[in-house]
């Protein structure tokens, strides 16, 4: 037994006889077979190449966004950017066009004399040249009191020139102490035959010990470094004692000693008694004995300030009874 066979054609001709809900079943049959293979065939990639557009476009749309504020901002980084550049120029002009090696020293050697510092050796090393300049460094030993040689880098550090400080060492020397360090100064290469750039005055840190400690000694012994009055300056051409190479602090009164109808002070540093008179010195700020009494020894300082002129400030060494 077979099927009949499926006629199009005369299901087309007898379609146009159909009652109306059979035609219009039929119409829908045919929209939904027409959008089934225009989805297949054409609307779903295209769909999905949309999808990918419009991905795009946001991407596209962020970095836009992101530029418009770059460019937005151009001007302005163009403005700090000039800023710069002029500071960077203004710095470089404030170098010395030249080495100004010889006036450092005698700077240094100034500033010691001034601070009570003995600066032992100073080497100069091989400079360095860099893009924008030329370094200096210079290696100098340095013996004194805490406090003085705090006031020396300070003082370094506040030259005309520029100056830096590196590589710090501090030792204990003895009574006194012994610093290294490693100093840096610096010339501009683009100036070289031109007149520098006067340096602008700016605030700079002073070493005032007024209110601080040596770490290096225990806290009843600390010396008292209040400022003292102005006064003349002393006579530098003096040949010093070997006792002012030793701070007053290190020093220790241990007794007194009487003869010949004139009284002597028993002063002990480290190991050592010295016996000292009155109007003997010692200490590296002209220390010099006043009055001998049983009990302690009063003596006066004469010590520079940062303007350079000269102060004067009473001491007093009281009689160690432990010693």
């Amino acid at each position: 037994m077979s099927l009949p066979r499926l006629d199009f054609s005369a299901l087309s001709h007898n379609a146009a006889t159909w009652p109306w809900p059979g035609r219009a079943l039929l119409g829908c049959a045919l929209a939904g077979l027409v959008l089934l293979v225009g989805e297949v065939l054409y609307l779903g990639p295209s769909r999905e190449r949309l999808h990918g557009f419009e991905a795009r476009e946001q991407v596209l749309q962020q970095q836009l966004d992101a530029k418009a504020g770059v460019a937005a901002e151009l001007e302005a980084h163009t403005e700090r950017v000039r800023l710069m550049e002029e500071a960077v120029a203004d710095l470089q002009g404030q170098l010395p066009g030249e080495s100004a090696v010889p006036a450092l020293l005698e700077d240094i050697a100034r500033l010691a004399v001034a601070k009570g510092v003995w600066v032992e050796n100073v080497e100069v090393l091989e400079q360095a040249s860099l893009p924008f300049h030329v370094e200096q460094p210079l290696r100098m030993g340095a013996t004194g009191a805490y406090h003085d040689l705090a006031a020396f880098v300070s003082a370094l550090g506040g030259l005309p020139r520029i100056v830096t400080v590196h590589d710090l060492a501090l030792r204990p020397e003895g009574a006194l102490l012994r610093l290294d360090l490693l100093a840096k100064t610096y010339r501009s290469t683009a100036q070289a035959g031109k007149a520098s750039r006067a340096v602008v005055p700016a605030p700079r840190f002073v070493y005032d010990s007024s209110s601080l400690r040596d770490p290096f000694q225990l806290l009843a012994l600390q010396p008292d470094h209040t400022p003292g009055r102005p006064v003349l300056a002393p006579d530098l051409t003096r040949p010093r004692g070997p006792l002012e190479g030793i701070a007053t602090d290190q020093f220790n009164m241990v007794g007194t000693l009487s003869g010949g109808g004139q009284t002597f002070a028993l002063l002990r540093a480290g190991s050592t008694v010295h016996r000292l008179a009155v109007g003997d010195y010692l200490g590296p700020d002209h220390g010099q004995v006043l009055s001998i009494q049983d009990g302690h020894v009063e003596l006066v300082e004469r010590f520079p300030d940062e303007q350079g002129l000269w102060l004067e400030r009473p001491r007093t060494l009281v009689l160690n009874v432990n010693s």
